[in-house]
């Protein structure tokens, strides 16, 4: 098997471990730092524009940089900053470090997708959606470890669990990632002009899309207390169930994406997580909730690793440039609407949170219904 394909795999995964031991100990870094539901949509907003910033920065950094040289530098940074936000006991401490792990995030996001990219083209079959359902079943595994460590110990116990799938995917990195060199991507970035009209509507597809998940998984710890509250203390229950739905429907994804193709996986999906959302917003018992959450975690899983990936077919020589237009054209939706949803959760309910997402999910359907459609044979093409 191809070493670097092996090594993004744990890439992904030591990804999904920063995301889940974080999100799995927000309610408890919450209550001791003293942040309401309306602060938390600020700084869910301000944390999504900073790691949109950074995503969209990744086309100018690559110039310099490969991606293996950023991936180096940002993954020891990650294990530091994490630890730090774990730590956090005041509102000042809990804005600052969540700012600047969402800037690891974004950093690690971008880098890691364009180097799959790469991956995928070199493999010449679909392997986007398992690197994806890797970093998504790291979240669900590492947001129970760190919501079970945050309730029983403290938060920052969660930094010696992953650690390891940082440190591993730091060894796998440095192995078996090519330097490809910033002077190809440059010259790539120079000569190839971007698709924009195309990449501007996928990215707002994107944002929309991504948008709903975040809310999913940020969200999720909040939906646990309302409709169980005795699960309500392991507030990462929540996310691991989600998690487990998304990352198992993406472990099938590739399979999907060669069999029916990319818009009919993203149209059906988005079509049954419309329906979950909707289905959440009606304020159900605990197991309808959990029957439309697996709804939304299957219906969501596919869209952004299919959209990415699409991305990045667009301008293979420019594949960095082609995801960060895309990151940053998606940024809009992705920074105003966490806090839109922080204004509704506080105004009305969580409840309210998730219907606005079904609106949300509906908005991303159409969007890449009509990129499909205006595109034509470009888009079928790539």
């Amino acid at each position: 098997m191809n070493k670097a394909h092996l090594a993004l795999i744990l890439t992904f995964a030591a990804f999904g471990s920063v995301v889940g031991t974080h999100v799995g100990s927000i309610p408890v870094l919450i209550a001791k730092s003293g942040i309401s539901p309306f602060a938390f949509g600020i700084a869910g907003s301000l944390g999504m524009l900073v790691n949109i910033g950074c995503m969209a920065a990744g086309g100018l950094v690559n110039r310099i940089a490969s991606p293996r040289t950023v991936l180096l530098f940002i993954v020891p940074v990650s294990i530091a900053v994490l630890l730090a936000a774990l730590s956090s006991n005041s509102p000042v401490t809990f804005f600052v470090t969540f700012l600047l792990l969402n800037a690891c995030i974004g950093t690690m996001d971008i880098f890691m997708n364009a180097e799959a990219s790469v991956v995928e083209h070199e493999l010449s079959r679909p392997v986007f959606s398992t690197y994806h359902a890797c970093a998504m079943l790291a979240i669900a595994g590492f947001a129970l470890a760190g919501s079970m460590t945050s309730v029983l110990l403290a938060p920052w116990f969660g930094i010696v669990l992953a650690a390891v799938p940082l440190l591993l995917a730091w060894g796998a990195i440095h192995k078996h990632f090519h330097e490809r060199g910033p002077a190809v991507v440059t010259a790539g970035h120079e000569r190839v002009p971007l698709p924009r009209g195309l990449l501007t509507v996928i990215g707002l597809a994107a944002g929309f899309s991504v948008t709903c998940e975040v809310a999913a998984i940020q969200w999720s710890g909040q939906l646990l207390a309302k409709v169980a509250p005795d699960f309500a203390a392991f507030s990462g229950l929540g996310l691991c169930f989600f998690g487990i739905c998304s990352g198992g429907m993406r472990l099938f994804g590739d399979r999907l994406r060669t069999g029916f193709g990319d818009l009919r996986v993203m149209a059906v999906g988005l079509a049954v997580a419309v329906a979950g959302f909707a289905g959440l917003g009606l304020a159900p018992g605990f197991w309808l909730s959990a029957l439309a959450f697996a709804a939304v975690g299957f219906g969501v899983s596919l869209v952004f690793p299919c959209l990415f990936a699409l991305a990045g077919r667009l301008a293979p020589q420019a594949r960095a440039a082609a995801m960060s237009y895309t990151a940053l054209v998606g940024g809009l939706p992705r920074v105003a609407l966490p806090w839109t949803l922080g204004v509704l959760a506080a105004a009305h309910s969580v409840n309210t949170v998730f219907a606005a997402c079904a609106i949300f999910a509906l908005a991303s359907l159409v969007l890449i219904v009509m990129a499909f459609a205006r595109a034509g044979q470009r888009l079928s093409a790539a």
